[in-house]
């Protein structure tokens, strides 16, 4: 399975000498010959490219290589890609989940980014960090732990050994200081403008940039926030944004869940915008606004250019907004795994499912929590439309917690997944189309881990209880079955109606499972399945010589594990 193949090697032709060879390949003497093979300048400039070039510019051959009478040929010049080409380092990791379990990725560093595969072979790559956001990395552990931080989420990282975490950590700094050479503090100039100069006048610095009288931080502005700041509010304070090139002062509040814009109208606070923490997708300095005071908020609805009071106070802004953000993914990404149930390989055929939906898998085993109208700033979380008060009647769709208008909640009920998981729940409620599409979406995908997710759900309801029973039962049978060369599988595989995880975990249910199970049909499709599955082993005599005698009383019983009522593990 080498990448070096057999047309990788050369091999001259019978009564060829060796400056013939040299020649052919394009690595002969300076003098000898005419230079390479027209067909390969091009691939051998991108060699130089890549290759440091050496004092005497074309490596001569060795004699060790001209008695042997053949040389390599590069796979560049070949036109085929080097596999390994621009890669610092790959190797497997180990990384923490947000329910602290540890799984192995295959890992890619290269000169810009590291990347996570679920599977080498099938390159599925699952995660995606740019070096350039990397704020810091260090070694936690002597077993080979260390830990990533970009733009204020941490990556926590496992390698085989102590030797190979620091090989990894110094090869990521290397890419570092390449890809971030001006990592030493920038220096301010400050911008004097000349006394006859008119108050309008731009004036032009030695590097070109514009700065407009008045946007130097702190001039003739009004930072003193003059009301009470919001009861959820982490942080409050009076910032300046650019509307059409003119600063205008509003009152910023964030919480856990929100980012509120705030406009002072008769001395009341009115809210002019509300940034939900979900919709946030960066936030970063903007020193090209006139200093360090500058920064901005990227979010999946406009771009605020901001300025703070001082540089201390927008490195604050940043600093709280990003711990928000941090957590606000942390929780995010347990319930996008739902608990950890869900490897990478199904979040990524989730996506290709879903599509545009995909931000309601997170509703599917976590009750959500009414936020309010105020945190969609009055717009239907469908169509943006304006509901609430004196527009569109807003409706609430208990699948999600949003509020949506009347076309696009037309009042369709069904029972809500995660009430049934924590509350065996089994009410139907109104949903928005939204989310009613979702779950058809996904009715038939093993989704939810009930051991991960509320395991105790066995022991406080009697009917989950014995259906837990049967599922135990059924995956020991499946065992018997998918050895047996009778076709009983084949035939098992039809009743099963394309649930074949029915067979491989005992805790994994579907959309469509919880549905039968809130109908009172689940269990009768259970014991269908055990009888056809039991009646086959019982009478198979392929099963039966797999089966076991007591090791206590050694009777001539055949015993088999999935008999609870009489045997024991």
């Amino acid at each position: 399975k080498s990448w070096i193949s057999e047309d990788d090697f050369y091999r001259p032709s019978l009564g060829d000498g060796s400056e013939s060879t040299a020649n052919s390949n394009g690595f002969g003497p300076e003098g000898a010959g005419e230079g390479p093979a027209p067909g390969l300048i091009s691939a051998l400039d991108l060699e130089r490219l890549s290759v440091p070039s050496s004092e005497s510019g074309k490596p001569k051959m060795s004699p060790e290589r001209e008695q042997k009478g053949f040389s390599v040929v590069h796979r560049r010049q070949m036109g085929l890609s080097n596999p390994f080409r621009g890669l610092l380092k790959l190797g497997s990791l180990e990384r923490r989940g947000a329910m602290g379990i540890w799984k192995e990725f295959s890992c890619e560093l290269s000169p810009l980014e590291l990347q996570l595969f679920l599977d080498h072979e099938d390159r599925i790559c699952v995660e995606s960090y740019s070096l350039l956001r990397c704020e810091s990395l260090a070694l936690t552990h002597s077993d080979g732990r260390f830990e990533l931080v970009f733009l204020g989420k941490k990556l926590y990282l496992r390698a085989p050994s102590r030797d190979e975490a620091e090989d990894w950590l110094d090869r990521i700094r290397e890419a570092l200081q390449k890809c971030r050479p001006q990592l030493e503090e920038e220096e301010w100039e400050t911008l004097e403008y000349p006394e006859d100069g008119g108050e309008g006048q731009p004036v032009q610095s030695d590097s070109g940039a514009l700065l407009q009288y008045g946007d130097v931080p702190g001039n003739s502005f009004d930072w003193t926030p003059a009301h009470e700041p919001e009861l959820d509010a982490i942080k409050e304070a009076v910032l300046y944004v650019d509307v059409d090139k003119t600063w205008v002062p509003f009152i910023f509040s964030l919480s856990l869940e929100t980012l509120k814009c705030f406009k002072v109208r008769n001395n009341d606070k009115i809210l002019s915008n509300s940034y939900g923490i979900e919709t946030i997708q960066d936030i970063l300095p903007d020193t090209s606004l006139g200093g360090p005071a500058f920064f901005k908020v990227i979010t999946s609805k406009a771009v605020l250019k901001l300025q703070a009071e001082n540089a201390e106070e927008a490195a604050s802004w940043r600093e709280l907004v990003r711990g928000v953000l941090m957590s606000y993914l942390e929780s995010a990404e347990e319930a996008l795994t739902l608990g950890g149930s869900l490897d990478g390989h199904s979040q990524v055929v989730l996506k290709n499912i879903v599509k545009e939906n995909g931000f309601l898998l997170q509703y599917l085993v976590a009750i959500p929590m009414e936020k309010g109208l105020d945190s969609q700033s009055f717009i239907c979380a469908g169509c943006s439309r304006q509901i609430g008060f004196s527009f569109a009647k807003p409706k609430l769709c208990a699948f999600s917690g949003l509020y949506y208008c009347d076309s696009c909640h037309r009042d369709e009920e069904m029972v809500i997944p995660s009430r049934l998981i924590h509350n065996w729940d089994l009410t139907k409620r109104g949903v928005c189309r939204q989310a009613l599409k979702f779950l058809t979406q996904i009715r038939n995908q093993p989704l939810i881990d009930l051991k991960l997710v509320n395991e105790s759900l066995y022991d406080h309801v009697e009917r989950m209880g014995r259906i837990r029973r049967s599922r135990e039962q059924l995956k020991l049978l499946g065992d018997y079955l998918i050895m047996c060369r009778s076709g009983a599988l084949k035939e098992l595989s039809k009743r099963l109606d394309h649930r074949h995880y029915l067979l491989e975990c005992p805790h994994k249910y579907s959309v469509a499972d919880l549905r039968q199970i809130a109908d009172g049909v689940f269990e009768t499709f259970l014991q269908s399945l055990l009888q056809f599955a039991s009646h086959h082993v019982y009478n198979c005599d392929l099963c039966t010589q797999r089966g076991f005698i007591c090791q206590i009383c050694n009777s001539n019983d055949i015993i088999f594990p999935f008999e609870f009522d009489t045997t024991i593990r």
